[in-house]
């Protein structure tokens, strides 16, 4: 069961707005499934309001076998997903071991589970990850409006190619690629936080 050691919401905001419904959360089981060769993702789905109880992998009986979820957490646009990814995949980690045992704690068979289907192997929810998470989604966000200032025809002076035109950016956010034709080498294809950090931009009346 994920649990919390305080009620509190993550403290700081996370630049994605992330709404998980019961199909989202049934889509990530059903992922998992691939991964594992159960049927998590036909399970029923509880959705309820716990401000403590995240997660929980329910088994009254091999024939009621349910996960449920906290919509005061699924629901709020401002947790970030990994953390949603994290609570799913840590359920799903007590079906896994259950489906081997017949039951489920928060021991080695458990945490081996976690390692198959991806779940952090902590019983509790973990604040300080959280916000450290939260923290990198705010300098991606901030590093991503950095890097919209790059433009197609920009020239840019690479340390050992030289001069080079920027002729296509693709890719979003800080995970975008820029090609440069160099007047050295040719045509290359770097990453834009590398040409950020190690490139500078000349004036276009250069």
């Amino acid at each position: 069961m994920a649990e919390r050691e305080r009620r509190k919401k993550p403290k700081e905001k996370p630049p994605t707005k992330m709404i998980w419904d019961e199909a989202r959360i049934r889509a990530e089981l059903t992922r998992l499934d691939g991964i594992t060769g159960l049927n998590g993702g036909e399970l029923p789905i509880r959705l309820n309001n716990a401000r403590c109880t995240l997660g929980m992998f329910s088994y009254a009986s091999p024939d009621n076998l349910n996960f449920t979820f906290s919509n005061y957490w699924f629901q709020n646009p401002d947790w970030p997903e990994e953390s949603a990814l994290d609570v799913i995949r840590h359920e799903y980690a007590h079906y896994m071991d259950y489906m081997q045992r017949g039951e489920s704690a928060h021991d080695k068979m458990w945490r081996m589970c976690c390692l198959k289907v991806g779940a952090m192997p902590t019983r509790l929810y973990n604040d300080k990850l959280n916000d450290h998470i939260v923290k990198e989604h705010q300098r991606d966000e901030a590093l991503s409006k950095q890097y919209d200032a790059y433009q197609t025809g920009m020239i840019v002076l690479h340390p050992k190619y030289g001069e080079g035109v920027i002729t296509a950016i693709e890719g979003e956010g800080v995970h975008r690629a820029v090609t440069v034709d160099f007047a050295s080498v040719g045509i290359k294809r770097l990453g834009i936080q590398w040409v950020d950090t190690h490139c500078a931009v000349l004036p276009q009346d250069y």
